[in-house]
């Protein structure tokens, strides 16, 4: 019988070499190296995720304690003022016309609502001059002061026209001029939603 056998030559082993380092190279790409990039890549994804997640979640966390400082601050005024039902915007722009009634004039600009579960907030800003220091302070306390539950902030006074830069503005008797922001807080609570009422924050 003849035997078939033979020895490889040289080339012919190197060829055979190249060929096995070639389907090794392509079993590791498949098997070990997609694998590893694909892990990789899902791991880059959930972390992406979980960081919006958690901007998402200290974005509430802030929002819940400013809400608690509001409260607390509310606790510390030494009066109750009342939180009306939504929507309440007639009644706060009547006491808002009845406090700036005595100014010489008055601008004032209100913003979207925005809402916290049962509390909405009617946030505004509000310009106006008047004569004397004196008359400025009664109506920023009267505004603190008034019926429905308002807290002011940012609040500027400018003595107008004045040339003394280190006048005692507590003893200007010349026209203030004065600015601030400010909001109203109501609650759903015994109120009726309209197209007007923001979604709840999630």
């Amino acid at each position: 019988m003849k035997n078939l056998t033979r020895d490889f030559s040289t080339r012919e082993k190197a060829l055979l070499l190249i060929l096995a380092l070639i389907l090794i190279g392509l079993l590791y790409y498949w098997f070990v190296d997609v694998p590893v990039r694909d892990g990789i890549m899902s791991a880059n994804s959930k972390k992406e995720s979980a960081n919006a997640e958690l901007v998402v979640v200290n974005a509430k966390i802030a929002e819940m304690e400013k809400m608690e400082a509001e409260l607390e601050e509310f606790g510390t005024l030494g009066r109750a003022a009342y939180m009306g039902s939504y929507n309440n915007a007639e009644a706060e722009y009547a006491a808002l016309n009845d406090i700036l009634a005595d100014t010489d004039e008055y601008e004032i600009a209100f913003s979207a609502l925005t809402r916290d579960g049962d509390m909405v907030r009617r946030e505004f800003s509000i310009q106006f001059s008047t004569t004397g220091y004196e008359a400025a302070k009664r109506i920023i306390t009267a505004l603190e002061n008034s019926e429905y539950r308002c807290r002011i902030g940012d609040l500027n006074c400018t003595a107008e026209q004045s040339q003394d830069t280190d006048a005692d503005l507590k003893n200007w008797t010349g026209k203030i001029l004065v600015s601030a922001k400010a909001t109203y807080y109501e609650t759903m609570v015994g109120g009726k939603p309209d197209e007007g009422l923001p979604a709840d924050k999630e």
